[in-house]
């Protein structure tokens, strides 16, 4: 398979379209599996593709040809799927982007392992574990340290452009503390992951700990998951001026989540994409053939109404997507 990213080509800062994502990995065959990635391409312009619980475990890349997702253990991952996608993806000129939970593992005694690693301690005084699911560890430059080491050998040999670095948003007891370690997490990582031709970008939930400055120079592009009209609003004035004015960014806010009273979910997702595009951002919503996202739990999307894919063809027309940076 072809690996246009050995070309030089992934190395773009920005955008280069926009951005979707991919949640069903199961096993299919190649026409298949490259039709999914050409049907957004040519559809809806995305460029973009975020992987979305792809890996064996919090812990592990890969585990073999065949193996069930990290959260729900009930998925099929085919090794197979993942590389034609990314395959595909960069024989069209596109990026796929490795989703990394930023914080998690599944060991619950690295403490003991690693000098400088810490669990991460919530507003409760408690050790935080995610859902049942997941230990979860303090944000901080060691920990990034441990953490690329850990996943960027296996995401740059799949042949991934880049880490989205997953978090759940403020938790820690001590929220000056917890900002200035995922800023050195950041910074950590943007030193570590250019040896292994790979960039990042991170998902600041609420728009915690955001520093338009840092976000600007260590970050390939922005990326927010708001929750409401409030947070949404403060991110376009976040890119409307200062270090990020002018520069492409995501947005995620899902269409199920603050549904105005008599509006349907398509119709917000319209709605939302029309108003993030006005603002230079592109609306996380499309992704894994002809669906879109309903909630945060991306394998949880719906599919796509003829209507819906007419009017966001339309408004994917109006605008030059792929010629912005």
């Amino acid at each position: 398979m072809l690996h246009m990213k050995s070309l030089g080509l992934h190395n773009g800062i920005g955008l280069q379209g926009r951005y979707g994502f991919m949640s069903d990995f199961r096993s299919m065959s190649e026409t298949e599996a490259r039709l999914r990635i050409q049907i957004l391409y040519h559809l809806f312009d995305v460029r973009e593709f975020q992987f979305y619980d792809w890996a064996a475990s919090y812990s592990q890349p890969t585990d073999g040809d065949l193996w069930a997702d990290a959260f729900s253990r009930s998925r099929e991952v085919s090794l197979f799927t993942l590389r034609t996608f990314i395959d595909e993806i960069h024989r069209l000129g596109g990026r796929a982007w490795a989703y990394v939970q930023a914080l998690g593992a599944e060991e619950a005694d690295l403490t003991s392992l690693k000098p400088h690693v810490f669990r991460l301690i919530d507003s409760q005084g408690k050790a935080y574990n995610h859902a049942d699911r997941f230990p979860c560890y303090f944000a901080n430059s060691y920990w990034a340290c441990f953490m690329v080491h850990r996943w960027a050998p296996g995401i740059a040999e799949l042949g991934f452009d880049g880490v989205h670095w997953d978090t759940l948003g403020a938790l820690a007891e001590d929220y000056t503390a917890e900002s200035k370690g995922i800023a050195d997490f950041i910074e950590q990582a943007a030193q570590l992951l250019p040896a292994f031709h790979l960039l990042q970008t991170l998902n600041f939930v609420s728009l915690a700990w955001w520093d338009s400055s840092l976000i600007s120079q260590k970050l390939c592009f922005p990326y927010a998951e708001v929750w409401n009209r409030s947070e949404e609003q403060r991110y376009y004035q976040f890119i409307k001026s200062g270090p990020l004015e002018g520069r492409r960014g995501v947005i995620a806010y899902y269409p199920s989540q603050d549904l105005p009273l008599g509006w349907t979910e398509a119709e917000n997702m319209q709605a939302r994409w029309n108003e993030a595009e006005q603002h230079g951002l592109s609306y996380l919503v499309l992704g894994d053939n002809l669906r879109r996202l309903h909630n945060e739990y991306f394998p949880n999307n719906r599919g796509l109404e003829l209507q819906d894919i007419r009017t966001l063809r339309q408004k994917n027309g109006d605008c030059s997507l792929a010629q912005a940076g």
